[in-house]
This record gives C-alpha cells, structure tokens and sequence, in this order.
C-alpha cells in the first residue's frame, strides 16, 4: 500500500452564532476508523472568529472567501497549530476529506476550487448530507470546482477504499455510494481531541457538556426533514459505551468534577428499556446530569416509565420538536408517519416531564402557508411551555425553566415539502429560482432565519416579527 497522508477537514458554518457548541462528529467517526486500521490522518477545522463574523453579518466585511478564516491543525502526531488561513497547510496531503452541511456548501466549492488550481495532485473528497441530497448538483460541478470522489452515504467503506488505493482517480467525480444495512461493524467512537474539546461552550443545567449520537436516521417522516427517508440504524451499544468513556474522560482531563452529555438523536429516548440501558451508562461513567431529545407521542404513551430511569440518572432537560401548535400544520408535518397526532399531546407532554422535574426545550417552525390563526396557535402553545413551572434545580442551584425556540422553516432539497412547494401542492407558496445557499440555513446571529421563499401566505416581515416574539420567551439560561 502506498503511503498517503490524509487530512479530514470540517468547514466553518457560517450562520451559528458560535459553532463551538455542537462537535460535528462526520470526520472524527472516519478519524478514528482508519485508526482502528493502522492509517494515522489530521483533523482541520476551520472557523471564523465572533468578531470576524458580526462584520461580515454587518455588511461591514464583504468578503466571502476562506481567508477570513481560522484553521486549526490537530496533526495525528500530536502538534497542534492555529493561526489565519493559509492554503500552505495543505501541500502535505495526498487526500483532503470534507464532510459538508448544506449551509457549508459555498465554502466547500471555494476550498475544492483553491485546491484544484493550488494542488492539482492532491485527491479531494466530499461526504455528508450536501453530497447526498445535492449528488446531482456535485455530481455535475465544472471541472474547476469539482471534487475527484463522492461519498454521499455511508463514509467508513470508502474513505478506507480511497486511503488503501482500491479505487484509482479517474478524469471526472467518481460516486462512491455504500451504505451499511446496520451499524453492528461500526466499534469505535469517533475521535475527540483535547486541544478541539476545550473550545466547545454547552451547559446542560448548569454543566458543561459534549454531545453523542446513538443512531442515525429516525423512526418518524417529518415532511420537513432531509432524514424522513431513511431507516433508523443503531450503532452498537459496545460502541456507545465507548464513546460515554471517552468523553467522561475528556471532561476530566479538562478538569472538570461535574459534567454532562447530550445524545443529539433525533429521538435519544425512543422507550423505557432503551432509555434504562442508557442510564446506566450515564451512571457508571460519572455524569452529573444528561440531555436527550424525545417526542411528544413518546412521553404520552410511556410518560413515568420513559422519563423516571432517565431523571434519575441526572436527566434534566429534553428536546422536543413540537414544530407547531397549529393542528393544521400539525397534519400537514406527518410526524407519526401517517398516523395522527395532535397538538394536545404537545401541551400534555410538557406537563408530564415537568412535574417529574424535568424541563423541556420545545422547538417549533413558521410554516411559509401558515395565517394568523396559525401563529397565534403556536404562539399561545409557547407562551404556556415558557411560563409551565418545572419541580426542581439545576447543578447551580436556579430553578430549571423550559426554553422555547422558533424558527421559519426551510425546505431542503431532500425533504417531502420541498418536492410539494415545486409539484405547487401547497397554495400560495413558491420558492425562489436558483436559490443560493445564503438562503440555507435556520437560524443565525441575528436571530432570523433564511429566506429561500418567492411567495408566502403571510410577508416575510409578519412571520420574522411573529419569530422574534416567540424567541423573546426564552430565558436567560437553560
């Protein structure tokens, strides 16, 4: 096998207010299975300072391009170097691995670009949820923007064929499609080094805490999810186990006596015999309290005996898509694949974990067909989440709250509601003709959403005015 240098790079997300609070796990996963195969490879991240940022949002700084930028470099032989972008980083490598979110898509186009004219040598690649549901877009990118491969599956199989040689360059973007039936192979937890770790800032009840996944996919078809079409695969619990090891171990040897997790599964607590495997995990590795995501549905159908193993574990706070208060987006959302669900079930959810002590984090979306009696629906459903009394405290002693959160939805490419916007199934909503990705994303650091809409019920003003209401709710800590 011929030696080859790797470096997997994770690209700035520019529309996050600050994207060191969720570890996007795509490339520490490839990290650390080509590790499990003797192959060492680095980590870039790359990132724009708070500053940098309010400048370019501002207007002040135009400029769109990689070198505004911060690059952090966690070489596999341990040196660490972070300084301004300079593409002098990458005349090292023979394969440069992106995994690539929608919303980081225009960067991943100016990198592969810069490599291509730069480092004509070097093999690139793109991964993730851009190069599947975008494929026909990447697939078909002019030949100074393209990338040698396409992952737009499963990662694991071909980075390994790629690294190894089995599979040559060719002239043009090879697809590189695979996808495991189930994750049972899947035994090692993705990477997470020190000098990465210590910048990420997320509490959970007054914890710090890093963030896992059980699964991918999810056992619901919410029409405005790139994930409704795809079957819910476990990864192992031996690897799950693992991964709760070594982020208590990270916690610790950043020095920390208390700390928390965060499964950031679409639904972390699926039923009670999964959540009590689960909690033992969190018990026997330390951690002071945990967060998971469930589903409204759940909750009633279980109610103590889903919640009670998971709070008395540490649990303290739930994520729930509760997505509306309207019943007629409610139905229109199909959150229960065909089955119906009602917004009753929403307010009822809230009250069951609540007075379990638990708070709930209820997350809800502007629909473009929505009128003002839909709104005032939704709104009057938050304005009940955010003032519910919740029985108990956080680790500082405050008194757990719920948090509410809205945003204006956005239909990706990959999701039903999109193919129904285009079809022209639903009235009064058109979206813009060559829609750029400045448009992609749900939430920034201003606190509005994209607008990716040509037309809507209701003006975009109405719904942003209505969107700031709801996010005026939220408290001052969670």
């Amino acid at each position: 096998m011929k030696n080859q240098k790797i470096l997997l790079v994770k690209l700035a997300d520019r529309f996050l207010e600050n994207e060191f609070i969720f570890q996007q796990l795509g490339i520490h996963y490839l990290q650390s299975y080509l590790a499990r195969h003797g192959i060492p490879s680095d980590l870039l991240i790359l990132f724009e300072h708070e500053l940098k940022r309010k400048e370019r949002l501002s207007g002040k700084n135009g400029v769109s391009d990689l070198c505004q930028q911060t690059m952090l470099l966690i070489e596999s032989a341990g040196r660490v170097i972070e300084q301004p972008f300079n593409s002098s980083v990458f005349s090292d490598y023979n394969i440069i691995a992106l995994s690539v979110m929608t919303p980081q898509a225009e960067d991943a186009y100016l990198l592969s670009a810069l490599l291509n004219q730069e480092f004509p040598d070097v093999t690139t690649v793109i991964g993730g949820s851009h190069a599947r549901y975008y494929l026909d877009e990447v697939a078909n990118l002019p030949a100074e923007t393209s990338f040698d491969f396409i992952v737009p599956q499963d990662g694991w199989k071909p980075i390994f064929e790629i690294v190894t040689n089995s599979i040559n360059r060719q002239n043009k973007s090879s697809i590189l499609s695979h996808r495991f039936f189930n994750l049972s192979g899947i035994t090692t937890p993705p990477t997470r080094p020190i000098p990465l770790m210590e910048k990420y800032n997320f509490e959970i009840a007054g914890v710090k805490a890093f963030h896992t996944i059980t699964a991918l996919g999810c056992p619901f078809s919410c029409n405005f999810c790139e994930a409704s079409s795809e079957n819910l695969r476990k990864f192992p619990y031996e690897m799950i186990s693992k991964d709760l090891q070594e982020i208590a171990k990270c916690h610790i040897e950043l020095g920390r006596s208390k700390y928390g997790v965060m499964f950031f599964d679409d639904v972390g607590l699926m039923n009670p015999e999964q959540v009590k495997k689960i909690s033992q995990l969190i018990k026997q590795n330390g951690f002071t309290t945990w967060r998971a995501f469930t589903h409204a549905y759940l909750v009633n159908k279980y109610k103590e005996s889903l919640l009670i193993p998971f709070h008395s574990s540490g649990g303290r706070r739930i994520g729930m898509g509760l997505e509306t208060g309207s019943q007629k987006s409610l139905d229109l959302i199909n959150k229960r694949n065909g089955k119906k669900q009602y917004v009753w079930e929403h307010y009822e959810s809230v009250k069951i974990a609540n007075k379990l002590g638990i708070a709930v984090d209820a997350f809800t979306m502007i629909f473009p067909w929505e009128d003002e009696s839909d709104l005032e629906h939704t709104t009057k459903m938050l304005q009940f989440i955010a003032g519910n009394p919740v029985e108990g405290l956080d680790e500082k002693g405050r008194p757990l709250k719920n948090s509410v959160d809205s945003t204006i939805m956005t239909p990706y490419q990959g999701t039903v509601f999109n193919k129904m916007i285009n079809l022209k199934e639903i009235n009064n909503v058109k979206l813009k003709n060559n829609l750029d990705y400045t448009s992609y994303f749900y939430k920034g650091l201003s606190g509005k959403s994209g607008w990716p809409y040509e037309e809507t019920v209701l003006s975009r003003e109405r719904y942003e005015k209505e969107q700031n209401l709801r996010n005026s709710m939220r408290p001052a800590y969670r």
